[in-house]
């Protein structure tokens, strides 16, 4: 499916508004961290825009993957074009997509992220390393254990009111508990048009992107990401996903290439920060004391969750992310973060559901084996990748982890005839 994109222009196609974080800065954005966020927009613009091919089509063309031609104005071109490779490589790992770039001069002060001609306060403290903070229960129990010792700098990316009203609520609570700071850096990229592909795969590249770019700005080599390393890992629930049907978005393999990225092309080593990836997200959230409970239930985890179009906000309650964070919540006996009255939809039934319980039942199989490790891999054999940045022993230890904490969700939640089927051997 070969497709190329012209005249996708930033105020029309796509909106990448820095203006305050640019206005909470000392300085400028450094040319490389404007260029980097203003090629994951574009980026993210594109995946949104250009449709996937159907079931039907992807069968006939080998994957749902897309052939993508992009051309960028950027303010270091040189740069750009020596790290092409490893830019379409990463975006290649995330989105299953083949990704070419061309980069062109950018006119002077013509970025949506150059700022304008006033003055700039510094208001935001440097040498700091920023925490992302999407207004997700990971990203929030990071953003407390930070704001515990020191004030923190938060990156966040908002594509509507909703989520940028979570995230200053939740934030807000967590710096009032702790006594510190939080300065906010805050990035608003929409498309004013809408998009037609929902799959999203460079998600995690833009956020990535905005962390990156504000620890530039703040002269940190160093960018800290909140994400336990189920989530982050994201094994497939079922055979047929296959690539990046199982996002990719926080994955150790997606930090290390993004790393790999700056460290290249600002010709220093980068940072990327994660050190919550050895445990389940009902570990993280245990890490973080109950006195804070109000702020963990604002909030917000589900895929929907987000979307302004989803009335009165509620949570769906049986897509994975919901699934996970009830999991995370009764995992770490933290049950009266959980009311089954604010979903939208019973779990119990689920495609979702059935689906994690089955990965469930095969891990518990798995790790029971005389030879563990080489079990693992041959049933997920996706696991492999994240060897490379944990050990075996460190995704053993935490899937076996896991697995105990489903045992808890379902004793505490309907889920109906799956998990005896599995726990008797079927």
């Amino acid at each position: 499916m070969d497709v190329q994109l012209t005249d996708l222009t930033f105020g029309n196609d796509v909106v990448l508004d820095g203006t305050t974080v640019v206005g909470g800065l000392a300085g400028a954005i450094p040319a490389l961290g404007a260029d980097l966020l203003e090629i994951a927009t574009v980026a993210y613009a594109v995946d949104r825009i250009v449709r996937r091919p159907s079931d039907r089509e992807a069968e006939k063309a080998g994957g749902w993957g897309r052939d993508l031609w992009v051309e960028v104005p950027v303010r270091e071109p040189t740069i750009w074009r020596q790290r092409q490779s490893d830019l379409s490589n990463l975006l290649g790992w995330l989105t299953d997509d083949r990704w070419e770039f061309n980069f062109v001069q950018l006119d002077p002060g013509s970025g949506p992220l150059d700022p304008g001609q006033g003055v700039l306060f510094d208001t935001v403290p440097t040498g700091v390393p920023p925490v992302l903070f999407s207004g997700g229960m990971d990203s929030a129990c990071g953003l407390y254990l930070n704001l515990v010792n020191h004030d923190a700098v938060a990156v966040s990316v908002h594509t509507n009111t909703w989520m940028q009203y979570i995230q200053r609520r939740v934030s807000s609570t967590l710096a009032a508990r702790t006594g510190h700071a939080v300065h906010p850096l805050r990035y608003k990229i929409c498309l004013p048009r809408g998009g037609t592909e929902s799959s999203q795969r460079t998600r995690g590249f833009l956020f990535l992107a905005a962390g990156v770019s504000a620890a530039l700005a703040l002269g940190c080599d160093e960018v800290i990401i909140s994400e336990n390393g189920i989530g982050s890992i994201n094994l497939p629930y079922l055979r047929s996903q296959q690539g990046a049907h199982a996002t990719r978005s926080m994955h150790p393999r997606s930090l290390g290439l993004m790393e790999d990225l700056i460290t290249k092309a600002a010709g220093r080593r980068f940072h990327i920060s994660a050190p919550y990836r050895s445990l389940t997200k009902a570990e993280l959230l245990a890490k973080v004391p109950s006195d804070v409970d109000d702020a963990m239930s604002e909030t917000v985890s589900c895929d929907t969750g987000f979307a302004a179009r989803v009335r009165n906000h509620r949570p769906c309650g049986r897509c994975t992310s919901c699934l996970l964070r009830r999991q995370a919540i009764y995992g770490s006996r933290r049950d009266r973060l959980d009311n089954p009255d604010s979903y939208r939809y019973p779990a119990k039934g689920s495609e979702a559901m059935f689906a994690m319980l089955w990965q469930v039942m095969r891990l518990r199989n798995t790790l029971s084996a005389v030879h563990p490790w080489p079990a693992v891999v041959e049933e997920f054999p996706e696991i492999e990748y994240a060897q490379h940045y944990m050990t075996a022993e460190e995704i053993l230890r935490m899937y076996r982890r896991y697995v105990e904490e489903w045992e808890l969700l379902v004793k505490a939640v309907p889920v109906g005839d799956a998990w005896s089927f599995g726990k008797d051997g079927g």
